[in-house]
C-alpha cells in the first residue's frame, strides 16, 4: 500500500534558502493588503499554506515583524521575500507561490483583504472565496 506524501522544494533567488515542504498545503491565498503589494512589488501575493512542522530548511529566512507579530521571512543574501507568519500561531506558515520550483499543483482557496484589492484583480478567480 502507498501513501501519498508529495514533497515540494523550493527556495529564493540566490539559492541561499532553500526548503522542502512535505505533504499537501493546508490552504492557500491571494492575499490584496497593502502591505503584502508593497513586499511583492505586484498587484497581488499569493501564498500557500503548510504546516510548520511539514517544513524543513537549508538556509533560514531572516524575518521582518511587518506589523505586531506578523512576520515576512526572506533571504538574508538576495531579499526574496519567501514566507508569511503570524507569531501567535506558529502551526502553519505560508510560503510565497514564486519561491516553489513546480507552482502548478497548487490552487489558492480565498482571495483576503479585498477592500483593498486593485480593480483589475478584484475579479480573479470569482469561484473561491473573497474575504475582507
Amino acid at each position: 500500500m502507498t501513501t501519498h506524501n508529495p514533497t515540494h522544494s523550493g527556495g529564493c533567488l540566490c539559492g541561499a534558502v532553500r526548503f522542502v515542504a512535505s505533504g499537501d498545503p493546508v490552504g492557500g491565498n491571494h492575499c490584496h493588503c497593502d502591505m503584502c503589494r508593497k513586499d511583492s512589488g505586484s498587484g497581488v501575493s499569493t501564498f500557500v499554506t503548510f504546516a510548520t512542522g511539514s517544513v524543513t530548511w537549508d538556509g533560514k529566512p531572516t524575518d521582518y515583524e511587518s506589523s505586531p507579530g506578523k512576520f515576512r521571512g526572506f533571504c538574508p543574501k538576495c531579499g526574496s521575500s519567501i514566507t508569511w507568519r503570524n507569531g501567535a500561531n506558529d502551526s502553519t506558515i505560508d510560503i510565497r507561490l514564486g519561491s516553489f520550483e513546480d507552482p502548478r499543483p497548487f490552487k489558492a482557496r480565498k482571495h483576503l483583504w479585498m477592500r483593498n484589492a486593485l480593480e483589475s484583480f478584484a475579479g480573479i478567480d470569482p469561484d473561491i472565496d473573497h474575504i475582507d
